[in-house]
């Protein structure tokens, strides 16, 4: 009897105190909705599929990117997308591009 982003707020804040009774990491890898107007730019946290709960929720956010279009610049390199730390001792948001040899 609950919504989808009801469900998704409960599992995630259920998640989290096991990760934190438990002292662990917990890793969540999420695929983009569908974007109808994508333009090739790396997603944004807010584009995971289900609920802008994986955001709200979670302690750092991370985005890769590959571009697959060699009209818009390299296809050789991998964007690493820091996009969200809750404590800034772990580290800063901003980017990082990885070189990778085919």
């Amino acid at each position: 009897n609950r919504t989808e982003t009801e469900y998704v707020s409960q599992i995630l804040t259920k998640i989290k105190r096991f990760a934190q009774h438990h002292s662990c990491h917990v890793w969540f890898v999420a695929h983009p909705r569908q974007l109808h107007n994508w333009t090739g730019a790396p997603p944004n946290m807010y584009d995971i599929s289900g609920s802008a709960h994986f955001i709200n929720k979670c302690d750092n956010g991370i985005v890769i990117h590959r571009n697959r279009d060699p009209d818009a610049g390299p296809v050789d390199v991998v964007q690493v997308c820091m996009k969200k730390v809750r404590n800034k001792v772990i580290g800063q948001i901003g980017d990082a591009f990885l070189t990778y040899d085919r």
